[in-house]
């Protein structure tokens, strides 16, 4: 009996190790439709929460600007300020992410975010690049 639980938790570790790893390779390979996706949610839930509309307008604002993010950021002028701003997006969060694990250490805050601007504009260059 031991056996099929120990099998049971093999298999269900495996599923949600195999679950993160996807979502992580589509982040990396296509993290323009990922930022597209998570503001145009991020808005709809804005929508509701702040502005107490219907939540069908709520859905139609977020694919709103799902797409509109999408193809802004298919011209070039949209892609550099849409990227960058992204990039700093995500090295603010990753940064506040090693200012809490270090105790409040500022100094692994900029480190981190330096490091994460730099590679998450390099991950939306190569997303532009290949699609």
């Amino acid at each position: 009996m031991g056996y099929l639980a120990a099998a049971g938790a093999y298999l269900i570790i495996g599923l949600v190790v195999s679950f993160i790893l996807m979502v992580v390779g589509l982040f990396i390979g296509h993290i323009i439709v990922f930022d597209s996706i998570a503001l145009g949610i991020i808005s709809g839930v804005c929508c509701n929460h702040f502005l107490t509309l219907h939540p069908a307008l709520c859905v139609l604002i977020g694919a709103a600007v799902f797409a509109l993010l999408l193809f802004l950021q298919k011209t070039r002028f949209g892609f550099w300020v849409i990227g960058v701003l992204l990039s700093a997006a995500w090295a603010v969060i990753f940064g506040l992410l090693a200012f809490i694990i270090s105790n409040a250490d500022q100094l692994w805050f900029y480190v981190v975010c330096g490091l994460a601007f730099i590679v998450m504009l390099l991950l939306h260059i190569k997303a532009r690049d290949k699609a």
